[in-house]
């Protein structure tokens, strides 16, 4: 029988899309680079880790023709995850209960395989099973994703590990090395008369890990094991099993003008681009990376192609904020400096999550920037490919290899608003985050949440209102989250909650049309 982690069981790590291991986003990068990265929408994707399928299941929804399979070592998430693949119908996906050391190196091999937040916590027998199974199964123009803990930056990390460490040596359960873990840090943050060095540092960490989620100080702080490892022995780790480095999908800190001009001068001293992303790691104290492999015989080339990158659709969520700003449903800023780029960027996010080529969008920016009184110059127009190239590395504009294919319509008939079945069925388990087509993470309140899971079709909005005050009738907890028993009170808050999730679920492309 296989195993299971006790400590995963009991405080589950959060189950979630991670945009960025998207197989769309990383066969794109793939192309950046030459790499003839396979199709998205018709790949075989292998996620180590999968937890209970958060990450996984969002993409076998939204891209059909893919085959998922996903691997669990925790035996309270793996079936978590299989339990949802049934109540989706999905034919096109499985999630396992099994160790990845239980994963033979023989068998049809992989498209992309995503290991998110698993390698440096793992033993070193794990790890290099992970490198073989990526270095034995990846096919060709295949794309392994692998994130993990870095030096120099996450020797800090480890430092503040060790505290926490010793202070719940003698506690057992994971609960209560949790709040010991949260006793722990209340005592680190007690204010000094003077502040040694260092503590700029810890006093950052301390205020970012106040508000984190019980998994993740758990799981980061308080496992068995967490090794960061330096970038240059990663890479070399991986060149043992037949694989080499393609790219980072934070994309920017592959280019080092991000870090300034002095920096930049200053690595340019090297020819070879691990050494440069090495050495660049030491200047900022990087303590994670999110590495993509390839197979060490694929073609590769360092030289970006402009033309073929802004010859694929685009899209972007980003939506003025201020003049010459943006910024996107996470709430990230982005400078866009010149009109016409700002009108791309408006006609763009005008359409999110629908992506379309610049070409097809261009006539709009141009009369959208002239009828502002910006008529686009020659020359401007000229720096729009290297503009909107910065704003892709920076994350701010996507392009996609495979958008994501129509949701068909579904039953019962009916005039009322319909959540896709993914959204509905994530409501009903009281899942709050909520995948996207575009592999984002919309965060509900708990309200919003039981009335996502009444959105079939076969209710009006009014409908939904008075549902929901019927659940509150019959549920105190809801009761107290609608501010109290007066109906009209609730229905004026419901009204307003509902107009708000329908808004956001249009947005972000979460309703469908019913037959």
């Amino acid at each position: 029988m296989t195993a299971t982690l006790p400590g995963y069981d009991e405080i589950p790590y959060e189950s979630l899309p991670i945009t960025e291991t998207h197989p769309d986003r990383l066969a794109v990068i793939g192309r950046l680079f030459g790499l003839a990265a396979p199709d998205p929408a018709r790949a075989r994707i292998l996620e180590l880790g999968c937890a209970a399928g958060g990450n996984l299941l969002p993409i076998a929804f939204h891209l059909p023709g893919t085959h998922c399979t996903g691997v669990e070592l925790s035996r309270a998430q793996a079936l978590a995850g299989a339990e949802t693949c049934r109540a989706l119908g999905l034919d096109n996906a499985e999630i396992r209960h099994q160790d990845i050391l239980q994963i033979p190196l023989q068998g049809e091999p992989f498209d992309y395989i995503i290991a998110h937040g698993v390698f440096s916590w793992v033993p070193t027998a794990v790890q290099e099973h992970v490198m073989a199974l990526c270095g034995a199964r990846l096919a060709p123009g295949g794309i392994a994703y692998v994130s993990y803990n870095t030096l120099p930056g996450g020797r800090q990390r480890s430092m503040l590990r060790d505290m926490l460490l010793h202070h719940v040596r003698d506690v057992t359960t994971p609960r209560e090395r949790l709040a010991g873990a949260r006793e722990m840090l209340a005592f680190l943050g007690t204010p000094l008369e003077e502040t040694p060095p260092g503590h700029d540092w810890l006093r950052k960490e301390l205020e970012r890990l106040r508000d984190a989620r019980d998994s993740y100080l758990y799981h980061e702080y308080l496992e068995e094991t967490n090794e960061p490892v330096l970038f240059r022995t990663f890479v070399d780790r991986a060149a043992a099993h037949g694989l080499q480095y393609l790219a980072d999908t934070q994309l920017h800190t592959l280019f080092p003008s991000t870090l300034g001009a002095a920096a930049e001068a200053s690595l340019e001293r090297f020819d070879d681009l691990v050494a440069e992303e090495q050495y660049a790691d030491f200047l900022t104290l990087r303590p994670f990376r999110h590495s993509l492999l390839c197979r060490g015989s694929d073609s590769l080339t360092r030289e970006v192609d402009l033309d073929a990158l802004l010859s694929l659709p685009l899209y972007t969520d980003l939506a003025p904020d201020r003049e010459g700003v943006f910024r996107n449903a996470a709430g990230q800023v982005f400078r866009v400096e010149t009109p016409l780029l700002r009108a791309v960027v408006e006609s763009l996010g005008g359409t999110f999550p629908r992506a379309r080529p610049l070409e097809a969008i261009m006539p709009e920016a141009l009369e959208r920037a002239t009828g502002a009184g910006h008529a686009p110059t020659p020359r401007e127009t000229a720096s729009l490919p290297e503009e909107l190239f910065s704003l892709f590395v920076s994350g701010g504009v996507q392009a996609t290899l495979c958008p994501p294919d129509p949701v068909p319509p579904e039953g019962p008939a009916g005039s009322g608003p319909c959540a896709t079945r993914l959204a509905r069925v994530l409501a009903e388990r009281g899942e709050r985050l909520i995948p996207t087509p575009r592999h984002q993470a919309l965060q509900l309140d708990p309200v919003s949440t039981r009335m996502l899971a009444l959105l079939d079709g076969s209710l009006e909005p009014a409908a939904v209102v008075e549902a929901m005050i019927a659940a509150a009738a019959r549920d105190p907890g809801l009761t107290r989250a609608l501010g109290g028993a007066r109906t009209d009170r609730q229905r004026a808050r419901l009204q307003a909650s509902l107009s708000g999730l329908l808004g956001q679920m249009e947005r972000h492309g979460l309703l469908v049309a019913l037959r």
